[in-house]
């Protein structure tokens, strides 16, 4: 198990570094520092503070997926997001997901592995959601000339109609949840294999998860907060990249934030070091041709400035715990 983790820990640090490079190879490194020293810091505070909102939004959600199984205060949901979020940009091997999952469930009193399957379903959540505003930014993307335009707008309706279709799917798994169940178990039983059970053991935890969902009105109202969590996130981008006078349209802003939501989702060394500046730089060349020493200096204030302030506060929501600690954290993460 160890030896997993190494090697995820050094092919991480390996794909971090590469984009690393990739964002300053071509970079005054000098004009990149005095780029970060012209942006007004209400600009910087205004972004931080946006970019705040959405992970307390993010709890909300959390929070309206768990009441169906059980109702939970909203200040503990909170707390859990931003030490789990720290936990992220500290730990390698996304354990900020298990953690918050820990952290909520000691202080609730909650089973781990409940708590873990709200939290795959907030993940699928998630990808639906950036799915859908990637599909409706390429679907209205203004005319580029040639056939460039054509072919993004038909990649557009062909994700949004992807997420129709997962949508879909995940309502007739919902439907007919115990006959697949069965199926499954039958067809593990025949098999006589540990990694086929294994595997069925977490399609069963992540079908419970699913279940939270009771009525319709809750399923409308997860898939709005969803929806705005990215919005907000989205208009943090916004905000900085007003700062720093680029010019970027609401819609150019949607397109770098997707881009660089998909490059995070790639192994990297703790908290997107590397990734986030890679894509990010990348994004805003493809999408609005900013050169690369102003794509750098905004990729790295917008991360550095989003990274520290997330840190403060899951340090402080830590400490302010009655039922955690900073080295029982320590003991849980080394076991996983």
């Amino acid at each position: 198990m160890r030896s997993r983790a190494l090697v995820s820990l050094l092919l991480g640090a390996l794909v971090s570094a590469a984009c690393l490079w990739y964002a300053l190879k071509d970079v005054d490194l000098l004009a990149m520092v005095r780029g970060m020293g012209r942006v007004g810091v209400p600009w910087v505070i205004a972004s931080v503070v946006v970019g705040l909102l959405s992970l307390v939004v993010r709890a909300i959600r959390w929070r309206v997926l768990l009441g169906a199984i059980r109702s939970v205060d909203t200040g503990p949901v909170v707390s859990a997001t931003f030490v789990g979020m720290m936990a992220n940009n500290l730990l390698p091997a996304r354990l900020g997901e298990v953690v918050r999952a820990w952290v909520l469930a000691r202080r609730e009193q909650m089973p781990v592995p409940t708590v873990l399957a709200s939290i795959m379903v907030e993940r699928l959540l998630d990808v639906l959601a950036a799915l859908t505003i990637f599909g409706l930014c390429l679907a209205v993307l203004p005319d580029l000339g040639g056939s460039a335009a054509g072919l993004l707008k038909r990649a557009g309706l062909v994700v949004l109609l992807a997420v129709a279709a997962g949508v879909a799917g995940l309502w007739l798994v919902l439907r007919f949840r115990e006959r697949l169940l069965r199926a499954c178990d039958r067809w593990s039983a025949q098999q006589g294999r540990a990694w086929l059970s294994r595997s069925l053991e977490l399609l069963r935890r992540f079908i419970e998860g699913l279940c939270v969902f009771k009525s319709g009105a809750q399923v409308a109202m997860v898939a709005g907060l969803s929806l705005f969590i990215w919005a907000v996130a989205i208009a943090s981008f916004h905000v900085l990249a007003e700062g720093f006078a680029l010019g970027l349209r609401p819609l150019q802003t949607a397109l770098v934030f997707v881009i660089v939501l998909f490059g995070v989702a790639v192994p990297s060394a703790p908290g997107f070091v590397g990734t986030f500046h890679g894509f990010c730089v990348a994004g805003l060349g493809i999408v609005a041709g900013i050169e690369p020493t102003q794509a750098a200096a905004y990729a790295t204030l917008l991360h550095g400035s989003q990274w520290m302030a997330v840190n403060a506060i899951g340090v402080g929501c830590l400490l302010a715990d009655p039922s955690a600690s900073w080295g029982a954290l320590v003991r849980f993460t080394r076991e996983q």
